[in-house]
């Protein structure tokens, strides 16, 4: 920074973003360098300096690809964007995330977002130990890439103390470490050791989605990809139907989730979810749904086979159940009128479904 105005507007910017907030040193590591180098971006404090779409990319840097061709003789405009991934790397930004995000946002658009800037550090700081676990991993990473002085032997010692704290890291940071110590001699069984101890942690949080967005496209260990799909897969065993039908109703689109919870679900299925539904705005909603697309089944039917008829097999069955007269009443209620009530009253072909109106 050489202009002393650029630098009174970054600490002004810096300021106006922390908002006097008593921040840990973690939290200060991670959230004061990008302040720092996306306001002087932004204010043009540096001569040539890089713009917002590199800096974001930068902070998420495959390092294999980084010192790919390394004997061949760079292009001026490699020597550039070499010098400033080099200060990026320096400032201590090793990973971007939301918060750079709405960093660009504000800067490009002039509207600051406060509640969401303070959601962001607030969750920094609720997450101190993971902040603390991430630093120490990029620490580690910048010995292992720059620090010559230091043999192999003693970087492999030093990253075991991850083999404790691999839950607190995300998945490419550990699978950052995991490429780092593959290249250095005795490194790989550690490495490796890493990985599998983020996978027991990552289990262990029993996680029922999978949050894999990765915009700069960073590198994911091969186990990390598999047990990602192996959650995705639960996920789609244990979508139900009332999920999917919500889903629809919110989004006005459906996915290939949605489509096998409808496929998949029986008349009972539908029934167990007519009656579990507790929350009477939902409850509404599902039934006017299940009933328009049971309207529209020659659109629908396409899309999730049977599930309109298994609906109506389930309305059936609700309402010829003694024990729930009030339930009973309000599934006839709310096929009075249409133009498939008739088919409230119809028993299936044995062969096939449920007669049209």
């Amino acid at each position: 920074l050489t202009n002393i105005r650029v630098i009174l507007k970054v600490i002004k910017a810096a300021n106006r973003i922390l908002a006097d907030r008593d921040l840990e040193e973690a939290v200060q590591a991670r959230v004061v360098p990008s302040i720092v180098l996306f306001s002087a971006i932004h204010y043009r404090g540096m001569d040539g300096g890089p713009d917002f779409e590199f800096a974001l990319n930068a902070g998420n840097p495959d390092w294999a690809e980084s010192f790919k061709d390394i004997c061949d003789e760079p292009t001026t405009e490699q020597k550039q964007q070499n010098d400033w991934r080099m200060l990026i790397h320096e400032l201590g930004i090793f990973n971007c995330d939301d918060f750079e995000v709405q960093l660009v946002s504000f800067f490009e658009s002039g509207l600051f977002e406060a509640d969401n800037i303070e959601a962001t550090i607030s969750r920094y700081m609720a997450e101190i130990r993971a902040m603390e676990a991430r630093k120490s991993a990029h620490d580690f990473l910048s010995r292992v890439h720059w620090d010559h002085r230091v043999d192999d032997a003693q970087l492999v010692s030093e990253a075991a103390v991850f083999l404790e704290i691999a839950d607190l890291l995300d998945p490419y940071t550990v699978t950052n470490l995991q490429l780092a110590l593959a290249d250095l001699s005795g490194g790989c069984v550690v490495g490796d050791a890493i990985v599998d101890s983020w996978i027991l942690g990552y289990r262990g949080k029993n996680p029922s989605t999978v949050n894999d967005e990765n915009p700069f496209n960073s590198p994911l260990h091969q186990k990390i990809q598999d047990e990602f799909s192996r959650v995705r897969a639960m996920n789609q065993a244990n979508t139900n139907v009332v999920d999917a039908c919500m889903h629809i109703i919110e989004n006005g689109s459906w996915g290939a989730l949605q489509k096998i919870a409808m496929r998949q679900a029986t008349a009972a299925d539908f029934e167990a979810a007519i009656r579990g539904i507790e929350d009477l705005y939902d409850l509404r909603r599902f039934m006017r749904q299940m009933i328009g697309m049971r309207i529209e089944r020659d659109t629908y039917d396409a899309l999730f086979g049977k599930a309109t008829q298994h609906f109506v097999e389930a309305c059936q069955a609700i309402c010829n159940d003694a024990s729930s007269p009030r339930l009973a009443k309000l599934v006839k209620r709310l096929f009075e009128g249409t133009r498939i009530a008739s088919e409230l009253s119809a028993q299936p072909d044995a062969d096939g479904p449920i007669p049209a109106a």
